[in-house]
């Protein structure tokens, strides 16, 4: 069935005049007919012999990555003897690729038991005699010459569109309406929300559960899951960025191509998420490996007062979860802590010493600092000779392609770098970030204010029992020496 087709059948079950169930059988309409024709002819050349049906709706025969079942269960069934043959209505319906004929050639020559193979074009193939199979194989190889040149002038095509910045098909993204031009005002605030999160620190599984518990689902009804978050972040038409082959399009001069659709955000602001989700990335750094799945605000922090190992979260799912030093990570396995009262005892410590902070001086604002500003105006500068060079004839083509593409990775890496400099907050962690309420912030933003006033706390061992004894579910705070950034 052709791509016009389907995506009409698409929109006619989006706009409620078409049921899903309707809309398998109109999509079937095509291998049905098909269908009849071939019980007429086998009706006609065997008579009150039993048929069965191999059925690949809308697969491609020609895409290589295209796993169709029950092609692969009829050759099967000829390996068992179970076929006396195969009727196709036309050989271009089978095969689109030289291979999968060979493969059928095959059976064919290893049987040597008159299988027949009949088309209903009546072009048919004696593929026991050599003139058959090579008669076949030019068929074949006509169809497959077809399918390339369709592929190459459809893909001309969208480059075309995309590069005059028009629409193309596609699922309904999320942000947008079903126009795909114009912004849906909820799901729009869910973007400019979940960026605010990414950029102040929260991991994708956070946002991932803050997306669940505001009702929000993906396509099939179904909550969205760390993936899809992801993916709908890193999205360049959140910036109005058209797409092609799945990279962000750009002019010969290196800029972004712009679509016609309402963008929620700036570019800078997409290089700013883009950045803090795949580059080296500040907060990775700060809170050390598996951020984004750190599931516990003291992971890493608390360190063992017996061997210096850090401390990790066990036991979460049970009564009273604690910190361990543990064996399986290089540590002794000898310190044990309640969980919640030493994260409830460092949570008021860091109030505490910030309230301290603010009363002898107000918070400073803190501008946007990024120190590499000279560095990307000189690559950019150094982008634009070199294109000019190749405009004007006066380097080839090889170097300058060569050049282009690392230039472009260097600039692309420092726009990044400086917008998320500039889309970061700009006031030093005060009580200002936790005037709502520690339990207002998630994991990773409670991880990032303790981590601007500690550098870490040991933990020593229970003095009342023996190192590995019961674990202790108060809190002795003389078991707790805070390491400050200062120190």
């Amino acid at each position: 069935m052709s791509d016009a087709d389907l995506a009409e059948i698409k929109n006619l079950v989006k706009i409620g005049k078409l049921t899903q169930e309707g809309a398998k059988e109109r999509e079937r309409k095509g291998v049905l007919k098909q269908k009849d024709d071939v019980l007429k002819l086998a009706d006609r050349l065997y008579p009150g012999q039993a048929v069965v049906f191999y059925e690949d709706n809308n697969l491609s025969a020609f895409k290589r990555n295209v796993k169709r079942k029950s092609f692969e269960q009829m050759l099967k069934d000829l390996d068992t003897k179970a076929l006396g043959g195969v009727l196709a209505y036309d050989i271009d319906r089978l095969f689109r690729q030289p291979k999968d004929l060979e493969r059928l050639i095959d059976h064919y020559q290893e049987t040597n038991s008159g299988l027949v193979f009949h088309t209903l074009s009546g072009q048919n193939f004696d593929l026991t005699t050599g003139d058959g199979r090579f008669a076949a194989r030019i068929m074949v190889s006509v169809a497959n010459k077809s399918s390339e040149d369709m592929s190459r002038r459809l893909k001309r095509e969208m480059e075309r569109m995309a590069l005059a910045g028009e629409m193309a098909g596609g699922p309904r993204p999320f942000g947008w309406e079903e126009d795909r031009l114009t912004l849906r005002p909820k799901e729009k605030k869910a973007l400019d929300d979940m960026a605010e999160k990414i950029l102040q620190g929260d991991s994708l599984t956070t946002i991932m559960d803050w997306l669940k518990e505001e009702n929000f689902v993906g396509r099939t009804g179904k909550p969205f899951v760390r993936s899809s978050v992801r993916r709908i972040l890193l999205n360049p038409r959140n910036a109005g960025i058209r797409q092609f082959r799945g990279e962000p399009l750009k002019t010969e001069e290196g800029e972004y191509v712009k679509g016609p659709w309402e963008a929620p955000w700036s570019v800078d602001k997409w290089r700013a998420v883009k950045e803090t989700i795949e580059g080296p990335g500040a907060n990775r750094a700060k809170v050390g490996p598996g951020h984004n799945t750190v599931r516990s605000i003291l992971s890493g922090i608390l360190r063992c007062g017996v061997c210096g190992t850090r401390m990790v979260a066990a036991n979460s799912s049970q009564k009273y979860p604690k910190y361990r030093c543990a064996k399986d990570a290089g540590g002794c396995g000898n310190i044990t802590i309640s969980r919640a009262p030493v994260e409830d005892a460092i949570r008021g410590l860091v109030s505490d010493v910030l309230m301290a902070a603010t009363a002898q001086k107000e918070t400073e604002e803190v501008g946007p600092k990024w120190e590499k500003a000279a560095e990307l105006a000189a690559l950019e500068k150094e982008f634009s000779e070199l294109h000019k060079l190749w405009k004007e004839d006066k380097i080839k083509t090889t170097s300058y392609i060569l050049g282009r593409e690392k230039l472009e990775g260097e600039i692309d890496q420092l726009r990044g770098e400086r917008a998320v400099a500039l889309a970061r907050p700009t006031k030093a962690p005060s009580l200002e970030v936790i005037k709502g309420g520690w339990d207002k912030l998630s994991i990773e933003r409670q991880r990032e204010v303790i981590l601007s006033v500690l550098s870490a706390v040991m933990v020593a061992a229970r003095k009342d029992t023996p190192a590995g004894g019961r674990v202790d579910r108060g809190i002795d705070h003389s078991r707790l020496t805070p390491i400050f950034k200062e120190q």
